[in-house]
């Protein structure tokens, strides 16, 4: 916790290496929270109220060892909590003053999504995003006696992406959706005048973050981004006012180099699958014929949006080349038959409809077909492996960050929090304990088809990864060079799934930028003095 006189250092409230802690709630009217953290047993979290008086944690509620989510009020009360029984989740209400406390209230099919926002202001519903009966998630509010729905607002687009409730009145505040740029509707009468305003100061296509908003509701901070940068921004519901707070970092690079844009895309799948995507293209080139990256996502039940904040695809288009960014089916915010359609499609369908796309700028005469990258982070460099070792003749190099090599032993070696949500990856990719379900994850897994690889590739790792162990790229690494194959393996000894520290973000954009240049001929910055900075740390 951090404070608000600068001299005071930031305080730990969850000294326990190794654990993992999030925040459950902010007390209303108090420095208090409600935090979750599974220091007790590494497969579940419990429940703890943290006193800012006495600085010290209590522990509200001991996890059973089945329970994935705690309902609880603006006020810090425990008013439910959600468990894994069988094939369902099993919504529960307290009563703390029963003899059996714990009452079951309804359950729900352990393949629906239903994703809690807060609870109502009388504890008698709960406000949700959920896709029980329907394909899109849709806001709802859910009666917490007998789990009935009542849809308030549903797209029959795309999913929502997000729900922001009022935490004074508990009401529903703003949504937002991505059909393609990023869409607000606004439930308030006056923030929807705001937004208006807003987006009259800012014209074209923006994306808005709220950030913070005042006790009363009338002082909203938030960042705008738009394709030439963006600003930290603070507007004043009532009156309509609006006070620049700041410039965006991109918007600092803009000045000095100009930012590319970045639009959606639709095509059709090989199979007559309606697919979404982002394309990046380098400013000041003509746009046909260009050295290509695809760029894929992780997850794999995530998605790209537009502007998103990434800046991998302004880096690498700066550097000269078209930046594709494929929603695949698996990915979310499309709907539940397109999530579904990824099951055990891993390497197979899935895969193909990364090559759609690239076909797709091939035919738009785009990209030039000789010169095409494929690289991504987690799911996405296990996509990188794949396209390296199932379809070689395809890319001219790849580039996998934290990427899986073999699929069994991911399952095997997985967290002990994944525990409880292991049937999801069991339902799409296998069960390893099972010998049929093995051998097919094994022949879609790269580690195996190592002899197949034709092309460079790069291999990051993070040391201390927690979810795909480096194990996955090691192997993979001594499997190519056995094999007689050119890789490059770099590994960040302090970061885990994924890179955090400047240093290490510097130390993985300088590799991508020469690795691509020796690949697709693109742009490369060369010695960058902040790196001797970065050897330092």
């Amino acid at each position: 916790m951090d404070s608000f006189d600068l001299g005071v250092p930031g305080k730990d409230l969850t000294p326990f290496p190794g654990s993992t802690s999030g925040l459950q709630t902010r007390i209303e009217g108090s420095a208090d929270l409600l935090i979750t953290n599974n220091q007790r047993d590494p497969k579940v979290f419990d429940l703890y109220h943290y006193t800012e008086a006495t600085g010290k944690l209590k522990l509200l509620a001991q996890n059973p060892g089945d329970v994935v989510s705690w309902l609880t009020n603006a006020q810090g009360q425990l008013l439910g909590r959600v468990r894994k029984q069988d094939a369902f989740w099993v919504y529960e209400k307290y009563s703390p003053d029963l003899s059996a406390p714990w009452q079951a209230l309804f359950k729900v099919d352990y393949f629906d999504t239903v994703e809690l926002l807060e609870v109502g202001a009388d504890s008698r519903f709960v406000w949700a995003l959920s896709n029980r009966g329907r394909d899109k998630l849709a806001l709802v509010k859910i009666n917490l006696a007998n789990g009935q729905e009542d849809v308030v607002y549903a797209d029959p687009r795309v999913d929502i992406s997000q729900a922001f409730i009022s935490p004074k009145t508990l009401q529903p505040l703003l949504l937002t959706l991505d059909p393609g740029y990023q869409e607000l509707k606004a439930f308030d009468p006056g923030l929807q005048r705001a937004l208006q305003r807003l987006q009259t100061q800012h014209p074209g296509h923006m994306r808005f973050t709220p950030t913070s908003m005042s006790r009363d509701e009338n002082l909203i901070t938030g960042t705008v981004t738009r394709e030439d940068g963006g600003q930290h921004v603070l507007f004043n519901v009532s009156t309509g006012q609006l006070t620049v707070l700041g410039e965006t970092t991109p918007s600092r690079i803009h000045a000095i180099s100009p930012l590319p844009r970045q639009i959606p895309l639709a095509f059709q799948s090989r199979d007559g699958l309606a697919l979404h995507a982002y394309l990046t293209l380098p400013t000041g080139t003509s746009g046909k014929n260009l050295p290509t990256v695809l760029y894929v996502h992780g997850g794999p039940w995530a998605r790209d949006v537009w502007n998103s904040g990434d800046a991998m695809p302004a880096f690498l288009a700066n550097r000269g080349y078209a930046v594709l960014q494929v929603n695949y089916r698996g990915s979310s915010g499309y709907g539940r038959d397109f999530q579904e359609a990824a099951q055990g499609q891993f390497a197979a369908k899935m895969h193909d409809d990364l090559l759609d796309g690239v076909d797709h700028l091939v035919q738009q005469g785009i990209t030039d077909p000789a010169k095409v990258a494929i690289m991504g982070a987690s799911y996405g460099g296990y996509a990188s492996l794949v396209g390296m070792t199932f379809t070689p003749e395809r890319f001219a190099c790849g580039i996998s960050m934290a990427g899986m090599s073999d699929l069994a032993s991911l399952i095997d070696n997985a967290p002990p929090y994944w525990a409880l949500s292991k049937p999801w990856w069991i339902r799409y990719v296998g069960d390893p304990a099972n010998p049929q379900d093995r051998a097919v994850m094994d022949s879609k897994s790269p580690l195996y088809r190592a002899s197949q690889v034709s092309k460079p590739l790069l291999i990051l790792h993070g040391v201390n990864d927690p979810r795909v162990k480096i194990d996955q790229s090691i192997r993979m690494v001594q499997a190519l060079r056995k094999a007689g194959k050119e890789v490059d393996f770099v590994v960040f000894k302090g970061a885990g799934h994924g890179t955090q520290k400047w240093s290490d973000n510097l130390r993985y954009y300088r590799k991508t930028e020469d690795f691509l240049g020796r690949c697709l001929g693109g742009r490369s910055s060369g010695f960058d003095w902040f790196e001797l900075g970065s050897w330092a740390f």
